[in-house]
């Protein structure tokens, strides 16, 4: 029998690309999507998911909230967890809450499927990170971080993947984005960075921004 799916995502992007991926794959049915937490919670599929993946930062409710009330229906569905935040902090409230997984959007999706069977046979899947490492451990901290340099959470992203030495086509491959985007979203980063086109300045820009570990 399937696992059956229902994924909570405000980015169409990540919604599609998680979507066509586990369309081939025959242990997994995504039942339904949803744009933010209270689509959700009014899917009409939500009493027979097996398994609910779920962003933190939403509109309308956040991931969080949303959890919150999920527990209080008393949804029988694992809920893990599919964000961009690296934070000890959040996995701490994430678990705390009752979510069975935290999984960083950045991870291969291979390694996502195989969080998804560990959940489902009864092994929650949380990462352990430094705290000093992060500077997202809360929401306000992060969304401030972005305002000052004018960064979106995407460009940030493609900063830490690019100081993996990914190279352009494994960023837009393990994004869903066309190499064009992800060079485009290069451009602007070093535009509004005001940082010459190397990685070592976006390296060093990173390391010191706590955005990598060193």
């Amino acid at each position: 029998m399937k696992i059956k799916l229902i994924l909570a995502d405000d980015h169409p992007v990540v919604l599609n690309g998680i979507n066509a991926h586990f369309a081939s794959d025959e242990r997994f049915e995504i039942i339904d999507m949803a744009n933010n937490g209270l689509e959700l919670l009014n899917a009409k599929a939500l009493n027979v998911a097996d398994v609910i993946l779920l962003d933190l930062n939403m509109p309308g409710l956040d991931g969080l909230r949303t959890i919150t009330e999920l527990k209080n229906r008393n949804i029988s569905a694992k809920i893990i967890v599919l964000t961009n935040y690296h934070s000890a902090e959040l996995v701490k409230d994430c678990k705390a809450k009752g979510a069975n997984g935290y999984i960083v959007k950045t991870d291969e999706l291979q390694n996502l499927a195989n969080s998804i069977l560990s959940v489902v046979s009864g092994i929650d899947i949380f990462p352990s990170f430094e705290e000093k490492t992060t500077i997202d451990a809360r929401f306000s901290y992060f969304d401030d971080f972005l305002k000052k340099y004018k960064l979106t959470k995407r460009e940030v992203e493609i900063i830490r993947l690019v100081c993996q030495n990914l190279k352009t086509k494994d960023i837009a491959e393990r994004l869903y984005l066309s190499e064009f985007t992800v060079h485009t979203h290069r451009k602007n980063i070093m535009r509004k960075l005001e940082l010459s086109d190397s990685t070592v300045a976006l390296y060093e820009f990173a390391l010191k921004s706590n955005l990598i570990s060193s």
